[in-house]
């Protein structure tokens, strides 16, 4: 134990200390007239109380370090996770007789965690198999993340291999400082199954067109058979075809177009009759929704040439329900640019593409605008417009992130999305400082090798009654592609674009309030909802209340009131039963009042239905790529054997030093009382007062 200092005179602190503890403590008891009634050796008694005790208040005020190591002996951590999906609910009783065995053996010797995996991750050790989807990637990927300064000895993974949500387990593997060992549960084995696998389909479709729906069949053990597939609308059958099995395992692909003939959210059914001697028949059907609309705001996009920047917000925009892309390139233009909402032009101007009379066209038009400027943008062309930027005109180019300016007001990004965003890999960005017009608002600055600049990113705003909006950089298409490698999914990249897209083509002063949500829900999902309102100068406000009822097919109504979140409104209504919904929001803006109306659907979530043969390959490679064995679960004994006999996974020892400051020492507290008290005592025994 070492104690240290940290004042750059504590040694001339404490020989003071030392002094004035004794000179005082030595003229209390030896000059004091009062005292003279004490022998010698009484004095000195008392004396070496008081020294000592003035002594250690007058090292207080110094406050000392005390440093002192610790050995710390950390077992090695056994982490088991389960699949606690409805796929091996039939296997509860098992993976229970397994947690009670490795407690008895292991428990002892090892430090365990116990987790569940599904839809999500829980701290348990208790099966349910109530999960309606199955993460694979999703467990190994948080168990990495905390594996940093841990010493987990070996992971022992219970599942049947069957993912069907988040990233392939095998592309997250590689790298884990510790081996998976996996206990094979299930059933494997081939059985005369039908089974439809996915199904692809626009999410909208508008009245009178036919919409694609893309299906895909699995066919086990049914060689020779003919099947049948059914498709129906209303409890009516709009498309059977009959399907040729060639092999014992058949992967088949259809093809249908559907006609929309009805408005709203429309209900389909997809079948494959029944085979003999199939147990499961719960994938033999399929239902989805698909929102048919009469008619959508249109966004055209023009750009030299193709490009995947366009190819990415095109991707982003089609998950909006009412909008539709067009995109030309070259020098073609539409003969009416009025019936477009938004125009989206991608580094138009150009030196290949001056775009005079395209600009003009446009001005007139008064549509919305978003320029997305990049490298080949011919900027004196740009500036020449004057819509509210200008840049300085350079040949050179250079690297730019985003910095989300705080103050922007326009419209509302999550704290999440722009995490995401401001990491994500850089823009191509011409060299040169922007000027911006003070009607418009910096959504972003441009962050260049982490120093922050006031140069616009993209910003957005009103030039003379038209919205226009700014992105300067090319590489958007990067950010869609990051989003989805470290997430999972384009969330982030999606939320930026329809804000973005919602923002310049929502007519001013014709839709003061607006709610926001998905036309489809999986009976899984929190249904969340979000506002926002105008005043008549078309700024946000959140001041009054919003309430909503929701209404089920069967007129069941519940009513809610949405929460204020910095400028708008945020609502989370939880999870509700599978059907069909009809809502209306309202509010009141002094003497005005909004309604907003709509609808949304949520379907069943039968995943774990379409799949139940075991995927025990999947497993095998996840314990060979990490360095474990693969085990039937009738073999746990023999993998519990092969954990202790594994000499890597070893207990762990390592000093840990603590510096502690005097004042948080029980010990000398408690030592200065009782100096103090016996003093104290002895004083009044002796009879000094």
């Amino acid at each position: 134990m070492n104690i240290s200092f940290d004042h750059h005179l504590a040694g001339l602190f404490i020989t003071l200390s030392f002094v004035v503890a004794a000179a005082s403590s030595y003229q209390l008891y030896y000059l004091n007239p009062e005292n003279a009634s004490l022998t010698w050796l009484q004095k000195g008694f008392l004396v070496g109380l008081r020294f000592v005790s003035l002594l250690l208040i007058f090292l207080f005020l110094l406050s000392p370090l005390v440093e002192s190591t610790k050995k710390i002996t950390q077992l090695p951590i056994l982490t088991v996770a389960f699949d606690n999906s409805q796929s091996i609910k039939d296997y509860g009783s098992s993976i229970n007789q397994f947690e009670e065995s490795i407690r008895k053996r292991l428990g002892e010797d090892y430090q365990l965690e116990f987790g569940s995996f599904g839809e999500k991750i829980e701290n348990t050790d208790k099966f349910t198999g109530t999960e309606r989807k199955s993460d694979y990637g999703q467990i190994i990927k948080s168990l990495k993340n905390k594996s940093i300064n841990r010493n987990i000895g070996a992971m022992i993974l219970i599942g049947d291999g069957i993912f069907n949500q988040g990233q392939n387990p095998e592309n997250l593997v590689s790298g884990l400082k510790f081996p998976v060992y996996t206990l094979a549960i299930g059933d494997s084995s081939r059985k005369t199954d039908a089974l439809i696998g996915n199904v692809k389909t626009n999410k909208i479709a508008f009245l009178k067109n036919k919409f694609p729906v893309e299906i895909e069949m699995k066919f086990s053990k049914l060689k020779n058979k003919l099947g049948y597939l059914d498709i129906e609308h209303n409890q009516k059958q709009v498309y059977s075809s009959t399907i040729v099995i060639g092999s014992d395992d058949e992967f088949k692909l259809e093809f249908v177009n559907l006609e929309a003939t009805e408005t709203g959210l429309q209900h389909y059914k997809i079948k494959i009759r029944p085979f003999d001697g199939e147990i499961n028949l719960k994938n033999n059907e399929f239902e989805f929704v698909i929102q048919i609309m009469e008619n959508k705001q249109k966004i055209l996009m023009l750009s030299d040439g193709p490009h995947p920047d366009l190819g990415a917000l095109s991707n982003s925009i089609s998950e909006l329900q009412n909008y539709q892309v067009k995109l030309l390139t070259g020098s073609q233009v539409p003969d009416s640019l009025k019936t477009y909402s938004l125009i989206i032009l991608n580094q138009i101007p150009s030196a290949k593409n001056v775009a005079s009379k395209l600009l003009t066209e446009i001005k007139a038009s008064r549509v919305p605008v978003l320029f997305l400027i990049g490298p080949n943008t011919l900027l004196d062309q740009f500036n020449s417009l004057e819509i509210g930027m200008k840049i300085a005109s350079s040949q050179n180019t250079e690297e730019v992130q985003a910095l989300f300016n705080k103050n922007f007001s326009l419209f509302v990004l999550s704290d999440e999305t722009k995490n995401a965003l401001e990491n994500s890999p850089p823009l191509l960005s011409p060299f040169g400082n922007t000027q911006l017009s003070p009607a418009f608002q910096n959504l972003a600055f441009q962050n260049i090798r982490n120093i922050h600049t006031n140069k616009t990113m993209m910003a957005f705003g009103n030039d003379k009654g038209r919205k226009i909006g700014f992105v300067v950089g090319e590489g958007l298409w990067k950010w869609r592609l990051y989003n989805y490698q470290t997430s999972g999914n384009h969330d982030a990249f999606n939320e930026l674009t329809h804000k973005m897209v919602q923002y310049l083509a929502l007519k001013e002063n014709e839709d003061n309030f607006n709610v926001y949500h998905p036309a489809l829900f999986q009976e899984t999902d929190a249904i969340e909802f979000t506002a926002e309102l105008y005043n008549d100068s078309y700024e946000l406000v959140n001041t009054p209340e919003v309430n909503i009822r929701i209404k089920d097919a069967n007129m069941h109504e519940f009513t809610y009131q949405f929460d204020r979140t910095d400028d708008f409104y945020r609502l989370n209504a939880g999870n509700l039963e599978p059907g069909d919904y009809t809502y209306e929001a309202e509010t009141y803006l002094g003497s005005q009042h909004f309604t907003e109306k709509g609808n949304f659907s949520i379907v069943k979530n039968e995943l774990e239905n379409q799949n139940t043969r075991a995927d025990f390959g999947l497993l095998y490679q996840l314990s060979e790529q990490s360095g474990g064995k693969f085990f039937p679960f009738a073999d746990y004994g023999t993998l519990l054997d092969t954990i202790v006999a594994n000499k890597r996974i070893t207990v762990q020892q390592h000093q840990q030093t603590f510096q502690t400051e005097w004042i948080n020492l029980k010990s000398l507290f408690i030592l200065l009382i009782l100096l103090l008290g016996l003093e104290w005592f002895f004083r009044k025994y002796w009879g000094i007062y």
